[in-house]
């Protein structure tokens, strides 16, 4: 699958609030709390990170996309948009992630959760998740495309 067809899929305006549950074969992942970092890392022996891009956006975001690989497998495609302000100010060490997963660090923090919808898209019969997450009252927004393929291991 592509960058642009993840961004289809990760920009489409019809998302699910988390009170409409996703199918039970995906629930868990669709609508975990916690950090997706760390629960990818429970199901393989190598979680890594490449970069797609990285950089500011006209909108004053920086923009993060990478895939989280599982062993070596392209398992979900993550795009991460941080306002200048809360990167100034609350997740400054995000900018300068490089090749690392950013779950770790972002969770120790303990941010607080602002949203989380999920999305089914028909065309590549593929779910997509986004979190709106606030570092100290500064927001961000992650959106994660489990690629089709992803096997959703039970916990």
């Amino acid at each position: 699958m592509t960058p642009a067809e993840s961004h289809r899929i990760l920009q489409h305006p019809d998302w699910h609030d988390a009170c409409i549950l996703p199918p039970s074969a995906v629930r868990d992942w669709l609508l975990h709390e916690g950090s997706l970092t760390r629960k990818l890392q429970q199901h393989c022996t190598r979680l890594d990170v490449t970069i797609a891009h990285e950089g500011w956006t006209s909108d004053d975001h920086w923009l993060r996309e990478v895939w989280l690989n599982g062993d070596g497998i392209p398992w979900i495609y993550a795009q991460t948009r941080i306002p200048r302000a809360t990167l100034s100010h609350a997740a400054a060490p995000l900018q300068n992630s490089g090749n690392r997963p950013i779950g770790l660090w972002l969770y120790a923090q303990q941010p607080t959760r602002l949203n989380l919808r999920w999305r089914y898209d028909s065309t590549s019969d593929s779910y997509a998740r986004q979190t709106v997450l606030a570092l100290d009252g500064y927001p961000l927004d992650i959106r994660e495309h489990f690629l089709p393929g992803f096997p959703y291991p039970a916990d």
